[in-house]
């Protein structure tokens, strides 16, 4: 009788300690690095601005920011978006006055609470002859940062 209960004591006690560190432990917290920028949805919208002799025509590319951090703040112009134009197309030959539009740098000059996104826009002045498309590369804090290649269809606007 006794080396049963000190059989199954034995039993016992082995599988409390082997299981004890699974089941009780809780995963250490990672410590954040700072704040988590990302970029978010490209969108682009054209305007007509009235001028003379002839209207102004604006495409606003409008970038979405967001802070995926819990806890790190991204302070004031600690955050860069780069637009460079890559690819323009027109639906005929190319217009005798050349367009081409420089690359663009944007900071964000307020703070970026955890969890929260912005909205960076950034105006570029279009030719009379609209493109077809322009293509886009929109990067966040070059060189390492977050990078997307995006298309303008001027056809649907």
């Amino acid at each position: 009788m006794y080396k049963k209960i000190i059989f199954c004591l034995s039993i016992l006690i082995f599988l409390f300690s082997s299981g004890m560190g699974k089941v009780l432990s809780q995963p250490k917290t990672q410590e954040e690095k700072g704040p988590q920028i990302r970029l978010g949805e490209v969108t682009f919208q054209t305007r007509e601005i009235e001028s003379m002799p002839s209207p102004l025509k604006m495409l606003e590319v409008q970038v979405e920011i967001f802070n995926r951090s819990r806890r790190s703040v991204a302070p004031p112009n600690s955050i860069k978006v780069v637009v460079v134009p890559k690819e323009i197309k027109y639906l005929e030959a190319a217009p005798v006055a050349d367009f081409n539009p420089t690359p663009e740098e944007v900071w964000l000059n307020f703070p970026l609470p955890p969890n929260t996104g912005r909205v960076l826009i950034i105006g570029l002045s279009l030719p009379e002859k609209k493109p077809e498309s322009i293509t886009f590369e929109i990067q966040i804090n070059p060189p390492e940062g977050e990078k997307k290649v995006v298309t303008w269809e001027g056809s649907g606007n």
